[in-house]
């Protein structure tokens, strides 16, 4: 009798790319898709990047972005284009609408990651790997329900560098030039995706490989190149050209002055987001989760190999070996890492999302080293520890929180912890019985049971700690009679307000000092020569001087913030 497993290993033997490909598109659907749209919009960036999108649909002006009624130049469109695209294609204006581009571009990046393997090591079964690794790591599935740039940024730029890559694997020129050309195509829109670093971010690791590939004139070819910047200006350019139509000097101080060369080589612009060198490696070891010791372990395993090798030979040049495609690919996916890495970690900017720009080369190394695993019996020692511990962590973060939860100190996550148990249960069995192929899918029902199952309700918890109070304050303000001004005072600018409050503007007052009671005092002087009511929100736990106190009444008070109206 045939069992599940029986076939399985008859459909991979197959190398049916069919099979593997269904089965990422089904996964693909519940980790992207599924409930992305019962849950708030989540402050800052999502809320802010969906309100210029949505201005853009109400306004029909597409190529200046706008928020809160002031320009808004720090990114260029594409992002803002496909939410008023996914707009005009469901006919509505929705939290769901708004995150189905970062969806899509979340499985095509996963499918460009299935082709690219696919291509090199003509493996379906390695190819899905690799793409299971990637939608699965946290943080790439994290972003994916998020409305931000940064995911759809890593998807472009890896496109454009795969078909530069692929183009070092086949000898026909008609598909040469066909990869050429889509890449610098990918290579633009990464440029209208997040600017000039869509060509710095991708090329820059192309350059070293080309390089040492010894084949470094290919780029330079006047068919391929020439051809290719056409492309790429085409692309690129028009709005470009329309925004400093429009905007001047203006926007290129803020947009290239600022945002570009500002960001990377210091903050004097009012940029302040400088973190040590070694800001990512937590993140990326997080974010990696349930297959981050799966990668150390390949580490520790390649580190073996590396010492081992330059012993013996007393040189370093086997590690470069590109002999085969599998020495290839892993020198490149290496290469990619390293260069990234470095770019970013180097950069005097730095937030945590810049780093999912390095997730598709580690799918890569983390994929290949599983698919030894399983296709030879290879890596086998190193994988079954690394599951070990993976499975004893989720198993203890289930217990800690299952005792959490029956201990009354919150209310949400029961179904989370219960599943983290059942999979690392089943984890711990299929590991005692061998059974490679459900170990991996145990792994991946960890991120499944976040990502598919408890999504909604894990991003509506995070909203929970002071954004509801917000916009409950915002439509109470917006539904009141008359002419109505709305303050936030003494905080960091939260825009989900925005989605909520219709009125005017919305006049966000931070910090605590002088200038800005000053700033207050003439809003309000504004307002009261137009006869308008002004409500302001202020947080519970920051203090205000007594003067201005005396001069509002309070209406509303919740956990973390409380709304006033001036007498």
């Amino acid at each position: 009798m045939r069992t599940i497993s029986d076939f399985m290993k008859e459909k991979i033997n197959l190398k049916n790319d069919v099979f593997f490909l269904s089965g990422l598109l089904i996964l693909c659907y519940f980790f992207f898709f599924y409930n992305i749209g019962t849950y708030r919009l989540i402050d800052i960036d999502e809320t802010r990047y969906i309100h210029i999108a949505q201005n853009m649909f109400k306004s029909g002006d597409y190529i200046t972005p706008y928020i809160n009624q002031e320009l808004f130049l720090e990114k260029p469109p594409l992002f803002y284009w496909l939410c008023v695209l996914s707009y005009k294609l469901f006919n509505a204006v929705n939290n769901f609408s708004s995150r189905f581009p970062i969806a899509s571009l979340a499985t095509f990046g996963v499918f460009m990651n299935y082709f690219f393997v696919r291509f090199i090591l003509k493996s379906p079964l390695c190819a899905f790997l690799v793409s299971l690794v990637l939608m699965s790591s946290f943080w790439y599935a994290l972003f994916a329900h998020i409305a931000i740039m940064d995911l759809g940024f890593t998807v472009l730029i890896s496109a454009a560098f795969y078909l530069g890559i692929m183009t070092l694997f086949v000898t026909c020129e008609k598909t040469k030039k066909v990869f050429w050309y889509l890449g610098y195509f990918f290579l633009a829109l990464s440029v209208l995706q997040k600017g000039l670093i869509g060509i710095i971010v991708p090329g820059a690791p192309l350059l070293i490989i080309f390089l040492l590939f010894k084949r470094a004139k290919e780029i330079i070819k006047p068919s391929y190149i020439i051809p290719g910047i056409i492309i790429f200006l085409l692309t690129a350019m028009p709005w470009h050209i329309l925004i400093y139509k429009a905007q001047g000097s203006v926007w290129f101080n803020d947009y290239i002055v600022k945002h570009h060369f500002a960001r990377f080589f210091g903050s004097s612009m009012g940029i302040d987001r400088k973190q040590p060198f070694l800001f990512y490696i937590p993140i990326i070891l997080g974010g990696l989760l349930p297959w981050t010791f799966v990668l150390i372990s390949a580490i520790i395993k390649w580190a073996k190999y590396a010492i081992s090798t330059v012993k013996s030979t007393k040189s370093i040049k086997p590690l470069f070996s590109k002999d085969t495609n599998d020495r290839a690919l892993i020198l490149i996916a290496s290469v990619w890492f390293v260069v990234v890495f470095l770019f970013f970690s180097g950069s005097s900017t730095k937030l945590p999302t810049y780093i999912l720009t390095v997730f598709p080369s580690l799918a890569i190394l983390i994929g290949y080293f599983l698919y030894g695993y399983i296709k030879e019996d290879k890596n086998k020692k190193y994988v079954e520890i690394s599951s070990l511990i993976t499975c004893l962590l989720f198993l203890s973060a289930g217990l800690f929180g299952l005792w959490y939860y029956l201990s009354g100190k919150i209310d949400i996550g029961l179904g989370l912890v219960i599943l983290f148990i059942i999979f690392s249960i089943s984890g711990l069995i299929f590991l005692k019985t061998k059974q490679k192929t459900w170990i991996i899918g145990a792994l991946v029902g960890f991120s499944f049971s976040v990502c598919a199952v408890n999504s909604a309700e894990l991003f509506n918890f995070i909203t929970n700690f002071g954004q509801n109070e917000l916009e409950e304050y915002a439509i109470y303000v917006n539904d009141q009679d008359g002419k109505n001004e709305l303050i936030t005072f003494g905080f960091s600018k939260k825009y989900s307000i925005l989605h909520f409050y219709k009125k005017n503007k919305v006049h966000y007052l931070t910090g605590n000092d002088d200038k800005v009671y000053d700033d207050l005092k003439a809003v309000i002087k504004d307002a009261k020569n137009n006869n308008e009511n002004i409500y302001i929100i202020l947080k519970n736990k920051k203090t205000y001087r007594e003067d201005f106190l005396n001069t509002v009444d309070k209406i509303k008070k919740e956990n973390k913030y409380s709304l006033y109206k001036v007498k």
